[in-house]
């Protein structure tokens, strides 16, 4: 670049800022840094003509490095990861080089949006008029990235799940994680899982280290693992008894994070929006931060486990367990064994209790969804909406009371007895593949609520309607055998078909004039209350017990006790973004002419 064409501009320093005139692809622009963005306009002597402005904020903006450009390269040995070796043709990006830092012209990377919601990295060179200002930009905008509200991990430990999904989470990190990791300047301890609950024993046990969170590569599995051991020796750590149903747990010091190499990959789509390696990595490096809920399960007063997605028992527990025969196929084992349980129509005699939710500000028939900034979220982010023990053990009263009546005014709680093809519990609306709008898709990630979606039993057909209604995206709530209720906390205890017909009995006592009454809810309906039905009773194919789903791990016990915690796990991710925001993002980014590109992860743009 000459000097002719370049004259260098008094740099202002007022508020912390720095203006310059610098040459962006070929042309002269005046050039500013503030402490929350960084833009560019063109210079012109005529006044009088348009001109653009380009800016990109600072949070969105992963480094700035000497040089024209980080070039790719294949040599896996100059890797500074520790761990093993990634596998043959891993690509890293070298960012720069002692030659590089007496360079006149320096790189900023930056986050770009496409159309698909998918994330990706830009790069903008910028010419400087000579070594000194080239330095004074780059050490200019790395201190302001420091200075910004998140807080961006320095080093991290991963976890490789090398089997989870189609076995390709090796191959996913070295080449669309590992290079963007190193040009953020993110140090990474990689240990690859061995055995399942291999990443929840590590981190249960691991030697302490001043690390700013943990990296999962893989499915829900390996995700939930890692949560369960780090909220274990967390309480341990507290002296908080993890088998006690009424303790109040405390919140991990440590965020979690998740790169989707698995089956369905049902927490990066419903924290991130979308199904994407390259985007979960780009919110981990930017820092951003949410809050989860999490439910713990127990049996027995005995802690099972910690679910932070989904439960489900009766179709869904059965469909997993059978799939266990069927591993040899790989993620289809599932479809098999889902259409193994459909012609079984199999229903289950069991006892639902629940704590119904009475926050005013949502509902499972809302029309609104969990995004980024959702009020609902926020509302609770400082707020202690855990079930806390003692408020929980007052709430029950005593065993003998529970189960009194259907709705028992003193404490809150209700009952639904009957048959049931399936009871799911929500706790993210579960999106994926396989399920465009999820389970239950008004759920909120840290409103400290799960959903409970009770499925009675029905007809092959209208089981077959609703199933269909879910993998399509329609509304599969709208049927009169499909009851939601949104609760802070569940219990379920099977019941053998005499038990519950007694029940029924000595219920329908109660109603003289009337015969085989049950008490069921009126379903599919907003607002829906309890009420006595008449029901004809009618022969049917029961089992008397199933298997839950929890997270993807089969739990053997039925009888369970889920309390909801909420926010009590922080995820590096941002949230999902509605169609209007990504479209003002992408309009937003700073595309013009040949002035950026964009960097190649792997094969996928």
């Amino acid at each position: 670049m000459a000097e002719a064409e370049v004259t260098k501009c008094e740099e202002k320093r007022c508020s912390g800022s720095i203006e310059e005139r610098l040459q962006i692809n070929g042309k002269i622009h005046e050039v500013t840094l503030t402490e929350e963005s960084l833009s560019w306009k063109l210079f012109q002597n005529n006044p009088s003509q348009r001109i653009v402005n380009h800016h990109l904020k600072l949070s969105e903006v992963i480094t700035a490095e000497f040089g024209t450009k980080g070039h790719v390269i294949d040599k896996q040995e100059e890797s500074n990861e520790k761990g093993p070796e990634g596998p043959e043709g891993y690509q890293r990006i070298q960012k720069t080089n002692s030659l590089k830092e007496e360079s006149t012209s320096f790189t900023v990377f930056a986050v770009k949006r496409s159309r698909r919601r998918k994330w990706r990295v830009q790069k903008i060179k910028f010419h400087c008029p000579d070594v000194q200002s080239c330095k004074q930009w780059v050490a200019s905008i790395k201190q302001t990235i420091a200075k910004q509200e998140t807080q961006r991990p320095k080093r991290l430990i991963v976890f490789i799940n090398p089997v989870g999904g189609k076995g390709q989470a090796k191959e996913i990190y070295y080449n669309k994680v590992a290079q963007l990791f190193e040009l953020a300047g993110i140090q990474t301890e990689i240990t690859v899982t061995e055995t399942s609950g291999y990443a929840k024993d590590y981190v249960i046990g691991w030697q302490v280290e001043k690390v700013d969170g943990i990296v999962c590569v893989g499915g829900d599995g390996t995700f939930a693992e890692v949560v369960n051991g780090l909220l274990i020796r967390t309480q341990k750590s507290e002296a908080i008894d993890v088998n006690d149903v009424h303790a109040t747990l405390i919140p991990p010091n440590l965020r979690v994070g998740v790169i989707p190499a698995g089956s369905t990959d049902v927490i990066a789509y419903n924290t991130t929006g979308v199904n994407d390696p390259v985007t979960s990595a780009l919110q981990i490096i930017l820092g951003y931060s949410l809050g989860l809920d999490v439910c713990s399960v127990h049996n027995n007063n005995e802690l099972v486990r910690y679910t932070v997605s989904f439960l489900g028992y009766g179709f869904f527990g059965d469909m997993l367990k059978d799939s266990e025969n069927y591993r040899w196929i790989g993620p289809h084992r599932y479809e098999v064994a889902g259409a193994k349980k459909y012609l079984r129509n199999q229903s289950y005699c069991g006892e639902v209790s629940f704590l119904p939710s009475t926050d005013e500000d949502h509902n499972p028939w809302d029309k609104a969804t969990c995004r980024v900034g959702c009020g609902v979220c926020l509302r609770r982010q400082d707020s202690q909406l855990s079930l806390q023990g003692q408020q929980v053990q007052n709430s029950y009263g005593s065993p003998s009371t529970q189960m009194q009546s259907i709705t028992d005014p003193s404490t809150g709680w209700k009952t639904v007895r009957g048959e049931f093809i399936c009871v799911n519990a929500a706790l993210v609306a579960g999106m994926c593949g396989k399920t465009p709008h999820g389970v239950s898709p008004t759920a909120h990630l840290g409103n400290g609520c799960v959903d409970l979606v009770l499925v009675k039993k029905c007809s092959r057909i209208n089981y077959l309607r609703h199933m269909l209604r879910l993998a399509s995206g329609a509304n599969h709530l709208d049927f009169n055998f499909v009851e939601v209720h949104r609760v802070k906390a569940f219990k379920f205890r099977p019941l053998r078909p005499e038990d519950l017909q007694k029940k029924h009995e000595h219920e329908a006592s109660y109603h003289k004039g009337q015969e085989n009454v049950t008490f069921d809810p009126v379903q599919g309906q907003k607002g829906s209350s309890l009420k006595p039905v008449v029901r004809v009773n009618r022969q049917t194919s029961m089992t008397s017990i199933s298997s839950w789903n929890i997270d993807g791990e089969i739990g053997d016990a039925p009888d369970v006790d889920v309390r909801v915690h909420c926010q009590l796990v922080k995820v590096f991710a941002r949230g999902r973004e509605s169609a209007a925001e990504n479209e003002d993002r992408i309009k937003g980014c700073c595309s013009f002419g040949n002035t950026q590109e964009d960097i190649e992860v792997g094969s996928e743009t």
